[in-house]
């Protein structure tokens, strides 16, 4: 008995429904208006289908963002009479697998085929070392590289490298007003080169690395603030920027080469 009274309720409960729904469909069609919602709904799905395909094709498609191999030739011929100490020196600092090199575009310090210096891989375990840094497996114990599960990552003599950099500011820029364009050196590494033994490169170009054992101070760099050229003294009060058209260049205190570029190939 139960059951045929529920059944009752969902047969009148389902006519009640048609009902309605012809009596919607009737007054739609005299006051002319049309029921949108079902085709709001097929746009909604088409839009989230489409926004589906662009997302997959974002994820899943490859894009090439590789850096092309050879700089285009310059157009701006040097002047032949031209002071060398005025021109950028155009210097690059080349890493391979087992070695570093520096070496410039302009020839003015070196080129590639007779570099300016060339510095072995060191660091290897045992080696007398001062930091982390230093070791390939990036643990410096007591002065000497010890043994870590860490990957090898290759090392370089950076403190040889901020020595001939130091040679050349000196010999070329000291007690003058430095160009900016001079800052600029070109950093070059194989494709394998960890990010460990780039950073360390980089600081090694920037500021002259202390002696051995010795703690480092850093340097000031060169700025562009306007605020820096306006003031009185070409050197701000915390002594880590200055004015480098203003003040007089000391390579024991300024930075080295702290323009730093990024190529992938040789010109």
């Amino acid at each position: 008995m139960a059951n045929l009274s529920a059944q009752r309720v969902r047969s009148k409960s389902r006519a009640a429904v048609r009902r309605r729904e012809d009596q919607i469909e009737q007054e739609e069609i005299e006051s002319g208006e049309l029921n949108l919602i079902p085709y709001l709904d097929i746009v909604t799905n088409l839009m989230l289908f489409l926004l589906f395909s662009i997302s997959a094709g974002i994820i899943f498609t490859q894009i090439d963002t590789s850096l092309p191999d050879k700089a285009p030739a310059s157009t701006t011929a040097t002047p032949s009479n031209q002071d060398p100490n005025e021109q950028p020196l155009k210097l690059v600092v080349s890493i391979t697998r087992e070695r570093m090199f520096l070496w410039s575009i302009s020839g003015l310090e070196g080129t590639l085929a007779a570099p300016k210096a060339s510095f072995p891989r060191i660091g290897r375990d045992g080696a007398a070392c001062d930091g982390n840094y230093m070791c390939e497996s990036n643990s410096c114990l007591a002065q000497k590289c010890m043994p870590s599960g860490s990957v090898p990552l290759p090392v370089f003599d950076y403190r040889g490298l901020s020595n001939v950099l130091f040679d050349i500011a000196s010999t070329r820029y000291t007690g003058k007003q430095r160009k900016p364009d001079t800052y600029q050196i070109i950093l070059m590494a194989d494709g394998v080169i960890q990010y460990g033994t780039i950073a360390a490169t980089m600081a090694a170009m920037r500021c002259k690395m202390p002696d051995f054992g010795k703690d480092t101070s850093g340097c000031a760099l060169p700025t562009e603030d306007p605020e820096l050229k306006k003031a009185k003294d070409p050197i701000s009060g915390d002594k880590r920027l200055y004015d480098t058209m203003r003040a007089p260049y000391d390579p024991k205190t300024m930075a080295l080469f702290s323009d730093i570029l990024f190529s992938s190939g040789f010109e």
